[in-house]
This record gives structure tokens, C-alpha cells and sequence, in this order.
């Protein structure tokens, strides 16, 4: 027997809470999917945009009921965490043409299995998605599977997969598809994973975060704060799309002298001209890596600002002759000695630097030099004065 919901009040108290007419959430009240079914018939949520409704225990009952409606069109994100829609309840969403305005589903403890992942990447229905939640289910690498060969979800940016019993080969099969070509997040942590299989979405990752933030004409690249590491180095180092490289920004990441030494020997780079390295963990290993490398001569901005550089790397720079075109050195934040620092200004392969500025010997004869140009500028007029003076005195 069916419960009887006054759905219609739910609703109007769902607003009020809200305090707009897009968002509802049931999650505090007694909704089963009987509600549910009352609520995808109700004329009232046309204009919603974001439902909860967490732990109520729904079946594909309320699933399909979602999926039928034709007063959910405008809803763009929908969390049914900690409910028992299962592989049926998802086998709904997969087929359903009701939702055309979806973006994020989230459907985090559901005893969803392979074949519900199956049934999502089988989807052509499921286009506009760029966030889907899927963890605390029990998907596993025969799942993974699947969602890798998925067609559809190429507007996916964000994939939480966190407790599916998911191993390497999982992750693997994850990290070669091209399916996914703005996925940006991908959490799959609390699984089997050694460091391999995190390695490997690292790469997958990065390949992508290249993709997204190359500029149009390939000579520009921002990967800055973004927690980057050897690993993505690597990556970057081996992109043959980057052979037209002129600006590299990496500032702000967990990059050692592991990683700036892959990009140091890399053969894809050698048209940069600034490489930004500041606030990583390079020290004077990963320093030295740069100054040494001949893929790099045509630097002309070097930043590697707060990296624990000292006097060992300032030696190395002194003594390399591999950046002839060296314009700026933002080498400021780091460990090196005022001693250490003045032996830049010394190195005579080191003159050209516009920044930093040293006093240098040159400078000081050409300042006395002009210094005395001026002095005899001066004693030349008093003698003119003096001329003009004994004249007027004799034509007097």
C-alpha cells in the first residue's frame, strides 16, 4: 500500500529552506519512493535545478520515476547519496532522454557493480556530464573497465571512484583511454593502488591538463599550483607537442631535482625561452640540472626563486657557459650567501643580465669617466666667460 505524501507542501517547505526556487533538499524529511514518484509529477519543480536526497533508502523504483519525468528537464545536479538505487536504478538514468540538462551525478553508496558502470558508459545519454560520484560502491576493475571504453562522457572534468575495490589494473586501463580528454580530478583513493597505478593516472592527468591549458599557437603553458610532481615532469618532458615551447610557468608545485632534470634533458623544449620554476623543491641538484643543460641555451628568463639554492649552485651558473642568451635571473628566496650572490656579478659569460643589477667595475669607469667629461665641460665655459670678459674690457 502506498504511503500518501503531501508532496506539494515538501516541496514548498524544500524552498523555503532553500531560500530559492532552484535547489531542493529532502534529506531531513520522511521520503521514500513513493515521494519520490509523487515528486517527479509535480508541476512545481520545473524550474529545479539541484535535488538531495540522501539516506531514504530508494530503490530503482524512484530511479526510474526520476528518469520518466517530464518536469525534471532543468535539472542540472542530482545526489542520491546512501540509498539502494543498484545497477537497475542506474540502468534508468543511462536510458533516459528526460534529463538533457544534467551535469553532476552523485551517487556515492548505492550497491552499484560493473554492470552499472557498464550501463553508464554505454549511455548516450549522459553527454553533458562533467562530475560523477561514484564511490563507496563496488565497481572494481571489471568496472573501471568499462567506464574507460565509455564514448559519451567526454565532458567528464571530475571522477570520484574512493573505497570501489579498484587495483592497478583498474587504474591502467583508466589512464590509456582518450575518452576523457578535460578529465581533471580523478580520486580513487581507499582502493588497492600501489604507486604504479597512481602513477599512471598521474600521467593521464597531465596529458590532459596539457591539452586544456596549451595556448592556441603552442608556445605557451601554464601548469602553475596545481601540485604537480616528478611524475607530471616526466610526462611533460616526453610531449612532442611541445616542441614550439616558448614559455613553461611551473611555479608553485612538488617538483625535485628529479623531475627539472627530465625537463633539463628533454629534446621537446629547446625552444624555450622562460622557464618559471619558483616555490618548488628543486635545490642546487635540480639548479645545476638547468644550468648545465645544452637543451636550454635559448633561455632568456630563468625563475627559480625560493627553491633552497646555495653557493653550490650559484658556483654552477658561474661556471657553465650553456645559457649564452640569459637576460633575467629571479634567483631571490633562497640559501646562497651575499658572497655567494655577488660572484653573478663577476662571471664575465654572465654580463648580458639585465636582472639582477650589480655594480659591476665597467659601470663604476664609465660613471667617472662621464663624471669627468662634465668637469672639463665646465672649466671649458669658465675659460670662455673669462675670454668674453677681457674683450669687452679691451673694446672698452
Amino acid at each position: 500500500m502506498k504511503k500518501f505524501y503531501n508532496i506539494e507542501g515538501m516541496i514548498r517547505n524544500g524552498f523555503k529552506l532553500s531560500r530559492d526556487y532552484e535547489t531542493l533538499d529532502f534529506s531531513y524529511a520522511n521520503f521514500g519512493d513513493d515521494a519520490a514518484e509523487s515528486l517527479a509529477k509535480s508541476r512545481s519543480i520545473k524550474q529545479v535545478k539541484r535535488l538531495t536526497i540522501s539516506g531514504k533508502k530508494l530503490t530503482a523504483v524512484a530511479a526510474k520515476a526520476f528518469s520518466a519525468s517530464d518536469t525534471m528537464g532543468s535539472l542540472e545536479f542530482l545526489k542520491l547519496y546512501k540509498n539502494k538505487l543498484g545497477d537497475e536504478g542506474i540502468k534508468y538514468f543511462a536510458a533516459s532522454e528526460k534529463l538533457p540538462s544534467l551535469k553532476s551525478l552523485r551517487l556515492s553508496w548505492n550497491g552499484i557493480g560493473p554492470q552499472g558502470a557498464k550501463y553508464i558508459a554505454d549511455s548516450t545519454n549522459l553527454t553533458g556530464l562533467t562530475s560523477l560520484v561514484l564511490s563507496e560502491n563496488q565497481l572494481g576493475d571489471e568496472g573501471l573497465k568499462y567506464l574507460a571504453e565509455a564514448k559519451s562522457l567526454s565532458c567528464l572534468e571530475s571522477l570520484d571512484l574512493r573505497r570501489n575495490k579498484v587495483t592497478d589494473e583498474g587504474a591502467k586501463a583508466l589512464s590509456k583511454s582518450k575518452n576523457f580528454p578535460k578529465l581533471q580530478t580523478i580520486d580513487l583513493t581507499d582502493n588497492d593502488l600501489t604507486e604504479n597505478g597512481f602513477n599512471a593516472l598521474a600521467e593521464m592527468k597531465i596529458f590532459n591538463l596539457i591539452r586544456a591549458r596549451l595556448s592556441e599557437d603552442g608556445t605557451k603553458l601554464d601548469l602553475s599550483n596545481l601540485r604537480l610532481g616528478d611524475v607530471e615532469c616526466k610526462c611533460i618532458a616526453q610531449c612532442e607537442d611541445l616542441k614550439d615551447l616558448t614559455h613553461l610557468y611551473l611555479e608553485l608545485n612538488n617538483i625535485t631535482d628529479k623531475g627539472v632534470g627530465l625537463i633539463a634533458a628533454s629534446g621537446n623544449l629547446q625552444s624555450l625561452i622562460l622557464l618559471s620554476m619558483d616555490r618548488n623543491k628543486i635545490g642546487d641538484a635540480g639548479f645545476i640540472h638547468i644550468v648545465n643543460s645544452e637543451n636550454l641555451i635559448n633561455l632568456h628568463v630563468l625563475m627559480v626563486e625560493n627553491n633552497g639554492i646555495t653557493d653550490e649552485g650559484i658556483k654552477a651558473i658561474c661556471e657553465s657557459e650553456c645559457l649564452p642568451n640569459l637576460l633575467r635571473l629571479y634567483i631571490e628566496e633562497n640559501d646562497y650567501t651575499e658572497e655567494g650572490f655577488e660572484l653573478i656579478g663577476e662571471t664575465e659569460h654572465l654580463m648580458r643580465l639585465e636582472y639582477p643589477e650589480f655594480d659591476r667595475e665597467e659601470d663604476i669607469e664609465e660613471e667617472e669617466e662621464e663624471e669627468e667629461g662634465f668637469e672639463d665641460v665646465k672649466d671649458i665655459e669658465e675659460v670662455e666667460e673669462e675670454e668674453d670678459l677681457e674683450e669687452t674690457e679691451y673694446d672698452r
